[in-house]
């Protein structure tokens, strides 16, 4: 097998590693490969914290293969990952204003006057944003953009695990667990998303179709 297409394999299994583990920690009562047992919630996030080092790992031997295509195909996964999820999380937020304010007011971080203003304003910030890193060669800005938003998200939810609020992360849907463990969960989400954000500031400004034909 050439160097090429080994580059091509291990990086395809790492995004695909990593996509699994933001899906079981996000998303732990559908998507887990634990077993049945007590506390499984758990269970799930190691699992998936030991998908994202060991789709980190398989990072390292695609590059030293072919460091080219393996930028370019982690280029492309990311920007496709992440600006489908900001899109995808701000849509149940733009149907329902109401409901993603009253998640807001849970935090108990905004002033009261300033949470209707926010859950109008955020949904829109996260659907722009996610289309720009998408569709616009604007993908370093974007990318900044996401890394604020993901800091912003980072902190709320450490002072709500730090107050042991039991709180509903209000991320990709309004109902939901009610409890300190949700929280968790979210956290260690954002904290792994920083890694794939802060790699797209580093790429050049560029259409996505321009990935695969710039050189």
């Amino acid at each position: 097998m050439d160097r090429r297409l080994s580059a091509i394999v291990l990086l395809t299994l790492s995004i695909a590693l990593f996509a699994l583990a933001v899906l079981e920690i996000s998303f732990p009562t559908v998507f887990s490969f634990g077993m049945r047992i007590q506390g499984l919630w758990r269970y799930r996030i190691w699992v998936g914290i030991g998908e994202v080092v060991a789709s980190f790992l398989l990072v390292w031997p695609a590059f030293r293969l072919d460091a080219d295509v393996a930028g370019r195909l982690l280029e492309t996964a990311s920007r496709l990952g992440l600006g489908g999820m900001f899109v995808f999380a701000s849509w149940f937020k733009i149907q329902n204003p109401q409901g993603f304010a009253m998640l807001v007011a849970q935090y108990q971080f905004l002033p009261m006057w300033s949470v209707n203003l926010f859950a109008l304003f955020m949904p829109q910030l996260e659907i722009w944003t996610g289309l720009t890193l998408i569709f616009t060669r604007w993908n370093r800005g974007a990318s900044i953009l996401l890394l604020v938003m993901f800091a912003a998200f980072i902190v709320a939810l450490a002072q709500a695990v730090g107050r042991n609020l039991g709180i509903t992360c209000g991320c990709f849907e309004i109902e939901g667990a009610v409890d300190k463990k949700e929280a968790w969960i979210s956290l260690i989400r954002d904290l792994i998303l920083l890694a794939p954000t802060i790699w797209l500031i580093k790429r050049p400004n560029r259409y996505l179709f321009r990935v695969w034909m710039d050189r």
